[in-house]
């Protein structure tokens, strides 16, 4: 009677786990394809050359929501393509019903452990961003997809389609939610209210047109 009791009880809190977290259906992580135009490919996924995911392996995942919900030790994998993120539970993957913020995800790279932290900005917002960079103020932000991109054999007119990675970085303005691409910006199109600080930091910064990753995270680092 104590082991049926027990066992009811375990049910009953996956099941309200499960309500949280989880949705009816299982999903798969190859649907929603677009091509370079943002238009929808009829094909099937499975002829476009290449992978949509981030990595084709599942990772383990601590989770942040934006309702403040945490989640931690999740294998999951992200479609670059569409923006949705999948969990594993036994052999049926998963939406999570809440939308999420922050993902860091654990892997291996050559045998070398390492991690890297996705956010998104808003939960309607598709759009993913790799965290390089962070302070109370600003956020270096590297935003990351996948496109079906057409491709071109020698000899024929068209090789077919295939799935190609696009980033772009960006400079979150903390304080008021600003996102600024900082290809071609100068220091003080970047750090608008921090200029003469951040020349501080980085002397040669007031001489270039235009600030890199690396000079960006710098003076972040340091502001």
């Amino acid at each position: 009677m104590k082991t049926a009791l027990t066992t009811l009880f375990t049910l009953f809190n996956f099941f309200l786990f499960g309500q949280n977290m989880y949705m009816a259906k299982p999903v798969t992580h190859f649907v929603e394809v677009y091509d370079e135009k943002g238009m929808t490919i009829s094909a099937n996924v499975g002829t476009v050359k290449g992978s949509p995911l981030w990595r084709d392996e599942w990772c383990n995942a601590n989770v942040e929501m934006f309702n403040g919900k945490k989640f931690t030790k999740l294998p999951l994998i992200i479609n670059l393509v569409n923006g949705h993120i999948q969990f594993k539970q036994g052999d049926a993957e998963f939406q999570f019903v809440d939308a999420i913020q922050k993902i860091t995800l654990f892997f291996q790279e050559e045998g070398v452990a390492d991690s890297i932290t996705i956010i998104k900005l808003s939960p309607d917002n598709p759009l993913l961003y790799e965290l390089k960079k962070s302070s109370t103020k600003y956020q270096l932000l590297q935003m990351i997809n996948k496109r079906a991109v057409d491709t071109y054999d020698y000899g024929k007119s068209s090789g077919g389609k295939k799935f190609e990675l696009f980033k772009e970085n960006y400079l979150l303005r903390m304080t008021s939610n600003e996102l600024v691409s900082i290809k071609g910006k100068s220091v003080a199109d970047l750090f608008t209210s921090d200029t003469e600080a951040a020349i501080q930091i980085l002397p040669a910064a007031k001489k270039r047109k235009q600030l890199s990753v690396q000079d960006i995270s710098t003076i972040i680092a340091a502001l």
